[in-house]
């Protein structure tokens, strides 16, 4: 079972979204954490869909990485589908441009536990 989703939705960010992860990549304290990443990409025009396909081979983390891909362009397209998408009730938000805390994933989860009305929550 997945305990949290972290969803990154992306339009047109090839040259961003492999930073993000490489910051997802050096998460703390997620030990105790069963979690996933998705990358929904928003009908981007650029490479974004191949620099993603390119890193899922080669991940070798116990969370795993998933691109999914979402026509309708628009964030709220793009929220909806990490929504069907997730295996995990808590999903949490991330830009392609947003660079997370090594705690993020474990305070987002945390905060998540602590705070049960919400199901989706950025930061």
């Amino acid at each position: 079972m997945v305990n949290f989703t972290v969803a990154i939705c992306t339009y047109n960010g090839e040259n961003r979204i492999v930073d993000v992860l490489g910051k997802l990549r050096s998460q703390i304290a997620t030990e105790e954490i069963s979690w996933e990443i998705l990358i929904i990409d928003n009908n981007s025009t650029d490479k974004t869909a191949e620099v993603v396909k390119e890193q899922i081979p080669n991940w070798s983390e116990v969370y795993p990485l998933k691109y999914c891909f979402e026509n309708e362009q628009g964030l709220a397209f793009a929220r909806r589908c990490a929504s069907r998408e997730a295996k995990s009730d808590l999903i949490g938000f991330l830009d392609d441009d947003n660079l997370p805390y090594p705690n993020w994933v474990a305070e987002a989860y945390k905060f998540g536990q602590t705070h049960v009305e919400p199901g989706d929550y950025g930061g």
